[in-house]
């Protein structure tokens, strides 16, 4: 009994101690973007706190048009979650309760395509929208999204095909349609993988392209994760000094509506992912 109290101990010990490794690991990119955002203009950049000048973030927000900037993300994040959230529950709800021929294979089709790296149709796309006269604007967004998600798309499958088909069946008795079915009673039990999907698609719209806006739009419609990288700092009429600082603080506000988003949904974000896992 000693011996294995021991080993449970240590393994414990292990265990947590990893944890602890990993979450220093992690958190330290961010501590590191903190404290140079409050370093001193011009000084080198620096793991120890050099100060407090909180005037960085007002430069990062006044020497660049940072909410014009800030608006074009809000809207490209607005359409990736919204629209796609939507679509790929109607699709999962397909696969999942529909029945139709080469439903299988089509299943296995749309999961394929997680495999296909985004850069390979970036150009084809462009050239498309670019034909069509959709460049500078946020149509090639909307009908990226229209598509759906194939991950979303599997989430949804795994969750609504664990429901038994009495409940379907019922709603049908009663005189629902197919689509009723879908939005009055299967769309508001998956609250979990709806929060799921929507998370994961305002992180990933957010902060997690800077080369597609960067090609589809022009500079006055730059969303944030291009802009601060594009654009550039520099005090009026002074080229000379770096302004490393100010664009570390901008990186700082640009990051806080992710870290809320994630701290406020990571509950649904867990159990969406296990209920679908299960589930399915």
């Amino acid at each position: 009994m000693v011996g294995q109290s021991t080993g449970n101990w240590l393994g414990r010990t292990s265990i947590y101690s990893l944890l602890v490794l990993l979450s220093i690991l992690f958190v330290l990119p961010l501590y590191w973007l903190v404290t140079n955002s409050l370093q001193l203009v011009g000084s080198s950049s620096s793991f120890l706190p050099g100060g407090l000048h909180f005037e960085n973030y007002r430069y990062a927000v006044t020497l660049i048009d940072y909410w014009k900037f800030a608006k074009s993300s809000i809207i490209i994040s607005g359409i990736a979650v919204i629209v796609p959230t939507l679509t790929s529950a109607m699709v999962g709800f397909g696969f999942a309760r529909l029945r139709g021929p080469g439903k299988g294979i089509l299943f296995l089709l749309m999961l394929s395509t997680m495999m296909l790296p985004g850069i390979v149709t970036q150009i084809p796309t462009y050239v498309i929208f670019f034909k069509i006269g959709f460049i500078n604007t946020y149509w090639p967004w909307f009908f990226w999204a229209l598509g759906g998600s194939a991950f979303s798309i599997f989430l949804y499958r795994q969750f609504f095909a664990a429901f038994p088909k009495d409940l379907e069946e019922a709603a049908r008795i009663d005189g629902c349609s197919t689509f009723r079915i879908f939005w009055n009673i299967f769309l508001p039990i998956s609250l979990p993988v709806v929060a799921t999907v929507s998370i994961l698609a305002f992180n990933g719209s957010w902060g997690g392209d800077y080369l597609t806006p960067f090609m589809f739009l022009q500079d006055d419609k730059y969303p944030l994760a291009t802009a601060l990288f594009s654009v550039g700092y520099s005090f009026p009429g002074n080229q000379r000094i770096e302004m490393t600082q100010v664009l570390n603080a901008g990186l700082v506000i640009f990051v806080l509506p992710i870290i809320v988003v994630f701290f406020i949904g990571q509950r649904y974000l867990v159990e969406g992912v296990v209920s679908s896992a299960i589930k399915g």
